[in-house]
């Protein structure tokens, strides 16, 4: 073995241990031949002996070279690119005497030219630092490409994003697998940005909601007694699809012997055929998800634990007569409380990821979709008969896209919401095949979700389903005095956020004074045609100022506060100001242009920054009503929030 292999291998080893292995294995490479052209001993091409075709069509060094200067002048700024095709390493190599790249994946297809370029190149310093990511895109799947996506230093770039094709040869022979790593990564890359939010309102009311309910979130029992806590083998999630119909018969047969969790919409139609869950899941924030629990009895309800988010509508609590539990969604704001044991589900989108997410924390390793069709039935239906909403409540788009049919025969319509729901379940269904975990998709119908088993109902029932009862649950509150201490802490945070956030604010209001004048002045220079008075100096100054803004939302104090609720407008308007940051400025001329939109484009962002931060202080002292209320009526000291500066 090579010393760079051997270097390169060790290196995977850490990072990629299966891509490692899968390289170790390989004695040599017998596909691909490596010849040198000329006198050089880098000057080196990879011939594909099957194909008859060389990964170079002429001098390697020289289309190196070319390439290289092709990236210098258009891509210096890129702190993160793409390739589709390795070769024999030496440009990806060059690429990293770039100072302002921090990240280069590379989707190669072939093993062998892996290990070609693994033996000519010592990547080991790159790999060891996560500058270089070698896959394989036929191993690419939607998880791993959010995971790629979920990085901080790609997720802000998402928006430059390209597939460079390395050669050629590439294109000629991996045109398909090309074309579906560019889609997959796409998709990634849509789910990222809608991830982030695109509506600061929701985020507020979501927080609203949440101070509102911590009282109540507080006096029932905390989520963390359910995790390992599984009733029986088998968990079965019961969503609202429109083929859930005739999945209800064998459902009742065996609710004995498995565990039931139901989405909060189906719960009305379970009661209707006297099938009671063991769980429900309840995630949307508004008051409409309340008619669910409106059009189920007290009496059917009694004895069901109900999970409700902790952002929920105080309506849908109201009507919830169950056992609450009001564990907290994973959101920066609700850790910034510290109530661990009172949290944390709901990662995804939809009640039916919650109740995926319930059923692998509740430890169990088997488990079941129905009801999940995630598309429109055959005859234009989206929802089950018996759904409080009708079965026609979502409503066919022209926006609305088609995927693959559950059984891979065919297409589906599906609407863009019910395809983030899917995206969702891929992912948790791929992270929790890794922990053993099985999931079965028993639909019959609607829409395929990838990484899910496809398998009848009635055969999942005949392997899976034992005749031994499921056990009962015991659920705990915590002690009143303990429950006071928590409450005066809650408290005690919003206090902290208030203060905080007036510091921050005050901060950011006065660079925006300067910055809109300065702005101002840009237009009046234009407008006289008097560029050359430009003081660019100046606007250096408010750029390094408006970079200190920037230092202090990255700090996990801010972040936590605040981070969540600017995010959804902020993140969207990073990703536009990325394309001005990886522009080049190879010239004066540029790099003054470059400026001076830099500063225009902070403009509006220092203006919603400091609204944003407004606007949440705001709710926060208007939610905290019913927070004061209940340690009045504990007698616990506390200073009113509405007292506080601003």
């Amino acid at each position: 073995m090579s010393k760079i292999f051997e270097r390169n291998i060790q290196a995977l080893l850490k990072q990629n241990p299966s891509l490692a292995s899968q390289l170790f294995a390989l004695k040599t490479h017998q596909k691909f031949e490596v010849i040198q052209q000329g006198e050089d001993s880098i000057n080196l091409n990879i011939i594909d002996m099957e194909k008859k075709y060389p990964i170079y069509k002429t001098q390697p060094l020289s289309e190196i070279q070319s390439k290289q200067e092709l990236f210098k002048e258009k891509y210096s700024r890129y702190p993160v690119l793409f390739f589709y095709g390795l070769g024999n390493g030496i440009f990806i190599k060059l690429l990293f005497a770039n100072p302002s790249l921090k990240k280069v994946f590379v989707f190669e297809p072939n093993l062998e030219i892996i290990y070609i370029a693994l033996h000519i190149v010592d990547f080991s310093e790159e790999i060891l630092s996560s500058k270089l990511e070698i896959l394989l895109p036929q191993e690419l799947t939607f998880s791993k490409a959010m995971r790629i996506f979920s990085h901080p230093d790609v997720q802000l770039f998402a928006k430059t994003f390209e597939l460079h094709i390395y050669s050629d040869y590439y294109e000629k022979f991996y045109a398909d697998s090309i074309i579906e790593t560019n889609k997959l990564l796409i998709r990634a890359i849509k789910q990222t940005i809608i991830n982030f939010g695109n509506d600061t309102i929701d985020t507020l009311i979501g927080i609203e909601h949440h101070i509102q309910n911590i009282p109540e979130m507080l006096n029932n029992p905390h989520f963390s007694q359910l995790k390992n806590k599984k009733l029986s083998d088998i968990a079965i999630i019961v969503s609202t699809g429109p083929s859930l119909d005739k999945q209800l018969p064998l459902l009742k047969k065996i609710a004995p012997y498995a565990t039931i969790i139901s989405v909060d919409a189906s719960l009305p139609i379970l009661e209707k055929h006297n099938i009671k869950p063991d769980f429900v899941t309840s995630l949307e924030r508004v008051e409409a998800t309340a008619k669910f629990f409106k059009h189920t009895s007290p009496k059917f309800q009694k004895d069901i634990i109900m999970l409700h988010a902790s952002l929920q509508h105080k309506e849908v609590l109201k009507y919830s007569k169950g056992k609450k539990i009001l564990p907290m969604r994973p959101f920066r704001y609700t850790k910034y409380f510290t109530m661990h044991k009172y949290g944390y589900l709901g990662i995804g989108m939809s009640a039916a990821n919650m109740a995926y997410e319930l059923a692998y924390l509740m430890g169990h390793k088997t488990i079941v979709l129905i009801g999940q069709d995630l598309a429109y039935s055959e005859d234009g239906k989206s929802h089950s008969e018996g759904h409080v909403f009708g079965v026609n409540n979502v409503q066919q788009k022209e926006s609305d896209t088609y995927v693959t049919k559950y059984g891979g025969e065919g297409l589906i319509r599906t609407s863009k919401t019910w395809n983030m729901f899917r995206n969702f379940f891929e992912k948790d269904i791929e992270d929790a095949k890794k922990e053993g975990v099985t999931t079965i998709n028993a639909t019959e119908g609607g829409a395929r979700i990838y990484g899910a088993v496809e398998m009848p109902f009635k055969e999942v029932i005949k392997k899976y389903i034992s005749s031994t009862p499921k056990k009962s649950l015991k659920l705990k509150k915590l002690s009143d005095k303990t429950i006071e201490k928590l409450l005066l802490k809650a408290h005690k945070k919003l206090t902290d956020m208030i203060i905080y956030g007036d510091k921050v604010q005050s901060k950011i209001e006065k660079l925006f004074l300067k910055v809109a004048k300065e702005c101002e002045n840009l237009e009046q220079l234009k407008n006289e045609n008097k560029l050359k008075k430009i003081d660019y100096n100046k606007l250096t100054k408010l750029s390094s100022q408006i970079d200190k803004i920037k230092d202090i939302l990255e700090t996990k104090k801010f972040s936590l506060m605040y981070g969540e609720t600017i995010e959804s407008y902020l993140v969207n308007k990073e990703l536009d100001l990325a394309k001005i940051m990886v522009r080049p400025s190879n010239t004066e001329l540029e790099k003054k242009a470059k400026l001076i939109e830099w500063i225009m484009q902070h403009k509006e962002w220092l203006f919603m920054l400091a609204g944003s931060i407004n606007a949440q202080k705001i709710v926060i002292k208007r939610a905290s009503k019913n927070l004061e209320k209940e340690l009045k009526k504990r007698n616990l000291p506390f200073t009113p929030l509405a007292k506080l500066s601003k």
